[in-house]
């Protein structure tokens, strides 16, 4: 396949150039030759732990420069969409530490379980959390009862790891929603296109027919893709299988067995 007419290529972090945060090396030379010759690269992840300016410095020391500004992570999405909701100032984190960071950047306060107990959270925000004890899932669900705005960061079944794969953020979410019988009022990541749009606002690229998705996963990266319309690259570094693109409804435009199939 030849990549040239595309100006810009988004791609995905965990399951491509990150597993648990080690490099898969045959993905991170491909991206590191297309950022040297010069190709315009979007960073998204599901992810809401990640920190970006850490990111962005453990990915210069691959080789790979890109900007913090450059890296939207669903913690990014969810924070422009609340940064829209003019009575949303406050806001109750089930999620890791890049989470609330980034929540913060954005200029809400993120309350603690003893505030959340006494005042009513705007919002919840759900992501992945992989230290959440069930009484701190309990008052997020209470909230939510109580009327804060129930927004998750990604509903992603699974999540990779160096161990095999693991529990993803929506599997937090579906607890959550089981228990009240009420589905998120904002979903922030893959594959809502709200992200891909912010992707392509930051690197000012208008037509979809000029971007080129990338990423691991059929359900999230992929169905995000096609349903805008947009070309997509699975990896089969991550979590889909060559099984799966066989007998899913969901096909990528191109499959690679990694990156440097690309080169």
């Amino acid at each position: 396949m030849n990549l040239e007419r595309y100006e810009l290529i988004i791609s995905d972090i965990d399951g491509v150039l990150l597993m648990e945060g080690e490099p898969i090396w045959e993905n991170v030379k491909a991206i590191r030759e297309l950022v040297s010759n010069g190709k315009k690269i979007v960073l998204i992840s599901n992810n809401s732990g990640f920190n970006r300016v850490l990111l962005s410095r453990q990915l210069s020391y691959l080789g790979i420069n890109i900007e913090p500004s450059m890296i939207i992570t669903s913690a990014v999405s969810t924070a422009m969409y609340l940064k829209e909701k003019k009575d949303v100032h406050t806001t109750f984190v089930v999620g890791e530490e890049g989470l609330s960071d980034e929540l913060r950047g954005y200029g809400f306060r993120v309350l603690t379980m003893n505030e959340a107990n006494v005042q009513l959270p705007d919002s919840v925000v759900i992501g992945l959390d992989r230290l959440s004890t069930y009484d701190k899932l309990s008052l997020a669900m209470r909230c939510i009862h109580r009327g804060s705005l129930f927004v998750a960061t990604n509903m992603d079944r699974l999540w990779p790891s160096k161990e095999g794969l693991k529990l993803g953020a929506g599997s937090l979410v579906k607890a959550i929603s089981f228990s009240l019988g009420k589905d998120p009022d904002f979903v922030a990541g893959k594959p809502n296109p709200w992200m891909l749009e912010v992707a392509m606002e930051r690197a000012n690229i208008k037509d979809e027919k000029k971007v080129i998705i990338i990423g691991d996963q059929l359900e999230t990266d992929i169905k995000m893709g096609n349903d805008k319309g947009i070309d997509t690259v699975l990896t089969l570094t991550g979590i889909s299988t060559m099984e799966e693109v066989n007998r899913s409804m969901i096909k990528p435009t191109y499959t690679v067995s990694n990156l440097l199939d690309l080169i």
